[in-house]
């Protein structure tokens, strides 16, 4: 009897040795266990286990704080010479490198699965919003598992991985609180969530989660969300800190501002009382002229002028202009407390003695600035993008209501297309780079050789992911969870800190709901088929219509699509 067990033993330190020690490697996730090096004896007192070791994150590997706003276009912020201060952004920018030819997808599902994917929005099954699912390849709304999240990835290398504020990509039917949950973050790689799963979120009575389960309504009461969002980021880096210092961290922060609903404190929205009254034709012309001379678009940059769709500011009655004035001063303290609170975030890092070895990345705007509202504006976005109009008599008696709890509010499109200086059009129309074009900072300390300097190197979402990879010395990986996974579809921006490489070759497409650009070395191809973003097409040409949403079917369109000639691509586009 001894014998036999002996044998089984022997058999199973053999099945044992068998497997694959792949620590080094990490190519095949989760990392294969190291081979058994301990002794199997008849006697246990003669037997010695193997050391059980946790995987580990690659030496020197950062943590990384990863952020990205929503609806921010390219001039809204003072880091790229917007109208609205953000001290924070601007304080980052001179600790590290901003990048004034950076791109988003366009709109917002498309734009975050390709961010944390690493991979084109079609590519890992999001063409379009998250809403509007369908059983059409590319357009599931679903991250495929082909493609694991960067989250995913440096969880299984060693990292503690955390989220904060908007996740929208889940498709409909598995946002109720029963799941499934494969969709949801902690499906796709983060240990703790806590945020919103929707498109938007009410800054003073949001619905949040924390993990799968509901916040309590009364949590955080009187404290607005992107408040509360930073709070909790604190308290998760306070908790890592005590509990697992020895681990890197990687936290993706993702408020929903500056997304409808525009809300922020009144003493913010009055900071801003009368510096709109000139409106957004000048405000455009006055922007302009700071990104020259801050070299943050090049030499003989041209302003593109005002589409006829858009009025001129000087045709609009006096209670108009009061009403789209108090809709921009909103924003702008919208995007000043978002600012405030991602300071926090980086004081705290600091403070920590946490920031020196953090890659930071700041992405201003997940597209470009909205322009859902139309030329007028609105004072309940669910209601006039499903259709309702809102009368000028409506919208003016509600002008002082801008900001506050009772309204959901959006600006007219001249201060979208303002806020995207100097390029054409705004969020949605990815065939022109109002929509796909944001600001974007990196900083690392030490790693960055001319702090404060401008790049103007083609950049993109999917090349985040990668970036993240190259500098935790991690390979992008063949298999997760047993899945093959489809090679990433960017490039590492890393070495692009040390070297700003503007020759860079590169090629890539844009396209949302039938608004087509293909960007080539330094060429942009425009193809558009003539729908104004804020228009609802007919039945016909949907796949479905959820309330709140305006989008179409990434596959028809009542209109034919005009390709422009192929134009240089620098910010007259």
């Amino acid at each position: 009897m001894r014998k036999w067990a002996g044998a089984c033993l022997t058999v199973l330190a053999w099945a044992s040795s068998i497997e694959v020690h792949a620590q080094s490697e990490r190519s095949v996730l989760p990392v294969p266990p190291s081979p058994f090096s301990g002794v199997i004896a008849d006697n246990i007192l003669d037997s010695t286990p193997s050391p059980q070791v946790p995987v580990r994150a690659p030496h020197g590997a950062p943590n990384v704080l990863l952020f990205m706003s929503d609806d921010v276009g390219f001039a809204m912020s003072s880091a790229f010479g917007g109208p609205v201060p953000t001290p924070n952004f601007e304080r980052l920018a001179a600790q590290g490198q901003r990048y004034n030819r950076f791109h988003t997808t366009g709109v917002c599902s498309p734009s975050r699965a390709a961010l944390l994917t690493g991979r084109n929005h079609h590519n890992v099954g999001m063409g379009h919003v998250s809403d509007l699912a369908s059983g059409y390849p590319g357009y599931t709304g679903r991250i495929t598992p082909e493609a694991a999240t960067i989250a995913q990835v440096l969880k299984l290398n060693g990292y503690s991985t955390a989220m904060f504020g908007k996740h929208h990509n889940v498709p409909p039917g598995e946002d109720p609180g029963a799941g499934p949950f494969d969709n949801w973050p902690t499906g796709l790689g983060f240990e703790y969530f806590y945020g919103f799963i929707t498109a938007d979120s009410d800054q003073y009575d949001p619905h949040l989660y924390r993990g799968t389960n509901r916040v309590d309504p009364d949590e955080g009461k009187g404290a607005l969300l992107d408040k509360r969002l930073a709070t909790d980021a604190l308290s998760w880096l306070h908790n890592h800190e005590a509990v697992a210092s020895d681990k890197p961290f990687f936290i993706y922060y993702a408020p929903g501002s500056t997304h409808v609903p525009h809300q922020a404190p009144p003493e913010y929205i009055a900071r801003f009382k009368g510096k709109f009254d000139q409106g957004w034709d000048r405000m455009r012309e006055e922007t302009w002229r700071r990104q020259l001379v801050a070299g943050l678009i090049p030499k003989g940059t041209k302003l593109t002028p005002r589409p006829d769709p858009i009025p001129a500011w000087d045709s609009l009655s006096a209670g108009e202009k009061a009403f789209a004035a108090r809709s921009m001063e909103v924003a702008a303290a919208q995007l000043v407390y978002q600012d405030e609170q991602f300071g926090r975030v980086l004081n705290e890092l600091q403070r920590m003695g946490k920031l020196d070895n953090t890659l930071v990345t700041l992405i201003i705007g997940d597209n470009g600035a909205s322009m859902e509202a139309g030329p007028k504006g609105t004072v309940n976005e669910t209601y006039s993008m499903t259709g309702g109009v809102e009368s000028t008599e409506w919208l003016v008696s509600n002008t002082d209501k801008l900001g506050g709890p009772m309204v959901y509010g959006n600006y007219p499109v001249g201060w979208a297309w303002a806020m995207d200086t100097p390029l054409r059009w705004g969020k949605m129309y990815t065939s022109v780079l109002g929509a796909v074009r944001n600001g974007m900072v990196m900083s690392w300390k030490g790693h960055v050789s001319r702090p404060g300097a401008i790049c103007g190197q083609f950049g993109h979402l999917i090349d985040i992911a990668p970036t993240i990879l190259e500098a935790a010395h991690l390979p992008a990986p063949r298999s997760v969870y047993g899945v093959a996974q489809k090679p990433m579809d960017g490039q590492s921006l890393l070495p692009s800190l040390a070297t700003c490489d503007v020759a860079h070759p590169r090629t890539q497409y844009f396209e949302v709901g039938g608004k087509i650009g293909l960007y080539h070395d330094g060429w942009f191809l425009s193809g558009d088929d003539g729908r104004l973003t804020w228009e609802n097409l007919p039945r016909r040409g949907l796949v479905r219509k959820p309330a709140g949403h305006s989008t179409i079917s990434p596959r028809t369109s009542p209109r034919a699509r005009t390709f422009h000639n192929a134009i240089p691509a620098a910010f007259a586009t």
